[in-house]
């Protein structure tokens, strides 16, 4: 499905100039003459809104206000006279939106048991038929768990890779998040099968048709 990057102006030199920019093909360019027009066809699937008028009523800013509420678009407002700042601001979103995209279609729907499904592009957890979804932390830390496959990650690294090694984290920290990623995907959380501990190592996934009756190195005496 493609995304849509709104243009909210009546100016044609500023259509043009959209017209003419060179775009990835996941990504279709929308004209409107108002925000008001535009405003129901805001959805999850616009990745920003290019807002160009030259004046700004109070209703204009309930509208804006609450779109960026409901959908957290970008808004880009736009002078008449497009510098080249502005068209780096674009290319910089066009670009990420296009990467996402990339990734989106990339990342299929992952089974971690019979009974759960972790769908990436969602950021959500079906568990039995329910869903579930992940806080932002956790979607990371369970992307990284899925990168590292069959090796157990230790608290260090993980900090590391999912909070950035400038990033002032303790392991606390980390066995809140861990606990709260089994809540949403384990059956008993106090007994993990999926997210397992690794005794005196720390963290993996045992999501290997393999290893899912039995959890060799479950050891949760060194480790939350």
């Amino acid at each position: 499905m493609k995304q849509k990057f709104m243009v909210i102006s009546s100016f044609r030199k500023i259509k043009h100039f959209f017209e003419t920019l060179s775009t990835p093909e996941n990504i279709q360019i929308m004209f409107y003459d108002s925000l008001y027009q535009a405003i129901t066809e805001i959805d999850e699937q616009c990745i920003g809104v290019a807002l160009n008028q030259d004046h700004i009523t109070l209703e204009d800013l309930s509208y804006w206000h609450s779109i960026k509420e409901k959908f957290k678009v970008p808004f880009i407002f736009l002078s008449y006279h497009s510098d080249q700042q502005q068209l780096d601001l674009l290319k910089q979103l066009f670009s990420m939106a296009s990467s996402k995209y990339g990734m989106e279609r990339e990342q299929q729907a992952i089974s971690l048991s019979p009974n759960v499904i972790f769908d990436p592009a969602g950021k959500v957890i079906w568990k039995q038929g329910h869903e579930h979804m992940l806080t932002m932390m956790e979607f990371r830390l369970l992307m990284y768990l899925l990168t590292a496959k069959e090796c157990a990650s230790t608290i260090d690294h993980i900090i590391d890779r999912v909070w950035g090694v400038d990033a002032f984290t303790t392991s606390n920290t980390v066995y809140v998040h861990i606990r709260k990623l089994r809540e949403k995907i384990e059956d008993d959380p106090s007994h993990p099968k999926i997210l397992v501990t690794c005794h005196g190592i720390g963290y993996k996934l045992n999501i290997f048709p393999e290893n899912l009756e039995v959890v060799s190195c479950e050891e949760t005496t060194a480790l939350h």
